[in-house]
């Protein structure tokens, strides 16, 4: 227990030292600018990409812990494209309204990644690994199609929306656009987190679970529920970003094993400080031309989905 406790005390400490770093590094070089006003700027960026990391570790673990499934990830499995499409749904409709009223992007957010995950768990969620995965991304091209095409239609929404299919919001950060959605993260994940016991119940099968007292059926609403309040909260936060959700929970487990109650914490941490890691790599190696962190995380994240995938095979 006590191993348990300071492996993830010392993975907030990392996300301290990374953000630290993150603060300090940029574009216009290394400091924090002579009245601090670099400061000021990256530091709503730094706050995103820690909540919504965080969040995404959290809500790859519970996916993966509800369908049974080592492959489940919110990017995977379309909740970030369906959350996407209640956003550029949103912005078709609702013209400037929303900007004067930022908590409606949360809500179109939330609204399309429950549709989706309605969808996956109607059409995939009791199915093998492959047929997951397949229904996973069938939705997510569906989705990506539509946000396409309202970006193409709707013109004043292009620039917004395809930064966002390509995980680049972070750069767009501002203390009063990342209001609500930090606060959405938060909530969801310790609602989450809160569920790892229901969670360690279910992975020993449906049947057990039920004899030992627990609604199963009421565990996964809720579970698929607050995923996916937390996938659409981190979307509006960095936009599409892939594997963060898949690699947290594994990396979790290897390190302080498979219950929930600690592994959902520990993953929340570990995808913190992958997605902040990938931010500030991704605009410091190359400052004139920066790379999404979905693009970094992407470097990292497709290796270890094979790697997963090849040791998962059915």
């Amino acid at each position: 227990m006590k191993n348990k406790f300071g492996i993830i005390g010392g993975g907030f400490l990392i996300i301290v030292f990374v953000a630290l770093i993150a603060l300090a590094l940029g574009s216009a070089g290394f400091g924090w600018g002579k009245d601090y006003e670099l400061l000021a700027l990256r530091l709503p960026r730094v706050l995103a990409a820690v909540i919504a990391g965080f969040a995404l570790g959290v809500g790859g673990g519970t996916q993966q812990g509800l369908f049974r499934n080592p492959l489940a990830d919110p990017g995977l499995t379309g909740v970030f494209g369906g959350a996407l499409l209640g956003i550029a749904i949103m912005m078709a409709g609702g013209g400037s309204w929303i900007w004067e009223n930022t908590w409606a992007i949360s809500a179109a957010a939330f609204a399309g990644a429950s549709f989706i995950s309605i969808l996956l768990v109607m059409v995939g969620g009791r199915g093998s690994t492959s047929k997951l995965l397949l229904t996973g991304l069938g939705l997510n091209a569906f989705a990506a199609a539509g946000t396409l095409i309202i970006a193409n239609l709707f013109s004043s929404s292009r620039d917004v929306l395809l930064s966002g299919i390509t995980g680049d919001w972070l750069g767009l950060a501002t203390f009063s656009s990342i209001a609500w959605p930090v606060g959405l993260c938060a909530v969801a994940s310790l609602f989450l987190i809160m569920q790892g016991r229901s969670l360690d119940q279910l992975s020993l099968g449906e049947d057990v679970a039920q004899t030992r007292g627990l609604d199963v059926n009421s565990v996964r609403r809720r579970g698929i529920l607050f995923t996916a309040l937390a996938a659409a909260a981190a979307t509006c936060l960095v936009g599409q970003v892939a594997f963060v959700g898949l690699i947290a929970p594994h990396c979790a487990r290897l390190l302080i094993g498979p219950r929930h109650k600690f592994m959902l914490l520990l993953a929340g941490v570990i995808g913190a400080i992958l997605l902040l890691l990938a931010d500030t790599l991704g605009r410091s190696l190359w400052p004139q031309t920066p790379l999404s962190a979905a693009a970094m995380t992407a470097l990292l994240g497709a290796p270890v989905f094979i790697w997963i995938a090849a040791r998962h095979h059915e």
